[in-house]
Order: C-alpha cells, then sequence, then structure tokens
C-alpha cells in the first residue's frame, strides 16, 4: 500500500497537467482564431469604406439650370409719352380752326358798307383759337362758352366773363384765355375811335369740327 500511495499521486498529478496542458492549447486556439475573425472584419471594413467613398464621389451633382429670360421684342409703350402725344394732338387740332371771311363771323347785316359814312363797326383783327381742354378732349365731351367783353378804344378787350356755358364750367378757362388775347378793329364815331360795351362771343367746342365762333355786338 505505502508502493502504491506514490505512484497514484504520480499519475494524479499527470493527469492534472495533461488537462491543464490541453486547457491551455484550445484557450490559446480559441484566443487565435478570435483575433483573426477581428481582423478579418476590419480589413472587409477598410475594403469597404473605400468603395463607398469612391461611388459618393463618383455620383453626378445635379446642377441647377437657371431659368432663361426672354426679352420681349419691343418695349412696352410709355403711358407718359402716350398722354403727352394726346395733348399734342388736341392742341394742334384747336389750333387750326376755320373761322371764314369777316362776314362769315359778324354777319353781312353787321357790316357798314357805305364808304361815305364817317364811322366803322367793330370788327375782330387777331382771334386767338383757344386749347380744347385735354380733360375734355379724352372723355370726349363737347360744349359752349358765351362770354361778354368790351372793347377798348385801342382795340383791347377788358373786363371778360362767362354768361353761359355748357357742361359747367368746363370750357369756361380756356374760353377766357382766348378772349384775352382777341384783338379788335375799334368802332369809329365821326372819325374818333370809341369803346364798345357789352359785347359777347360764343365759343362752340365740337371734337368733329373742332369749335365754332359766333360773334355778337351790340
Amino acid at each position: 500500500m505505502t508502493d502504491l500511495h506514490p505512484s497514484l499521486k504520480l499519475v494524479a498529478v499527470m493527469f492534472a497537467a495533461l488537462i491543464a496542458t490541453c486547457a491551455s492549447f484550445y484557450l490559446m486556439l480559441f484566443l487565435i482564431s478570435t483575433e483573426l475573425s477581428f481582423d478579418n472584419e476590419i480589413t472587409q471594413a477598410s475594403a469597404v469604406r473605400p468603395a463607398m467613398a469612391e461611388s459618393k464621389d463618383m455620383q453626378p451633382i445635379a446642377t441647377r439650370k437657371k431659368p432663361q429670360k426672354h426679352l420681349p421684342l419691343e418695349p412696352p409703350p410709355d403711358p407718359r409719352a402716350t398722354m403727352w402725344n394726346r395733348t399734342a394732338r388736341v392742341e394742334m387740332r384747336a389750333e387750326r380752326p376755320t373761322f371764314g371771311s369777316i362776314a362769315d363771323v359778324i354777319g353781312p347785316e353787321d357790316i357798314n358798307l357805305d364808304l361815305e359814312a364817317p364811322h366803322s363797326e367793330l370788327s375782330p383783327m387777331h382771334v386767338v383759337q383757344p386749347i380744347y381742354p385735354l380733360r375734355a378732349a379724352m372723355r370726349e365731351i363737347e360744349g359752349y362758352v358765351i362770354v361778354e367783353f368790351s372793347v377798348r378804344a385801342n382795340g383791347r378787350v377788358v373786363n371778360p366773363l362767362v354768361v353761359e356755358s355748357e357742361p359747367g364750367v368746363l370750357f369756361d378757362e380756356a374760353a377766357l384765355n382766348a378772349i384775352a388775347r382777341f384783338k379788335f378793329k375799334p368802332r369809329e364815331v365821326g372819325g374818333e375811335r370809341v369803346r364798345v360795351d357789352n359785347v359777347q362771343l360764343r365759343f362752340t367746342f365740337n371734337l368733329d369740327s373742332l369749335y365754332d365762333v359766333e360773334y355778337d355786338q351790340p
């Protein structure tokens, strides 16, 4: 019994050493395989990232095109220029009326044809055409104004005033401005020029025939 006890003890020690050796071997294999697997994952990740980066770099960048502006062939008309042309047309038409002869303006029965008479009647020498009001022309409004005034011995018009007008006062200013610039051949009595009062003149504003002037003296 004393001889077997050391032998058993030796066997037990050897068995324990074998187990420890096997455990160490398997542990080393496990560590080596784990390290190899981790290295493969790192290598694959490194290989994938450049590919992904390359695919992103190669992706075409969408460029935003600016919309093309189509310029008009002709610029739009300037409303101020149109208004100015309209004003000019109105003024030019108003500056070219047809008054006819003095006999047509005054009337044949008012003209003294007796050359031996020592007096002469009042007659217009310088006629100023009133400007057709722009507002009335654009709205196609027509009307008339009757102006009463006096004529001095020198033929100048004084104290003009409107005695009747239609519609309202739309044409009053144009008529008064025109009559103030009229020039008359004064009336002569006994070879002397005299003042004439209560002379009336009618302006008829008509877009078709411009306007007419009817003269009436007392």
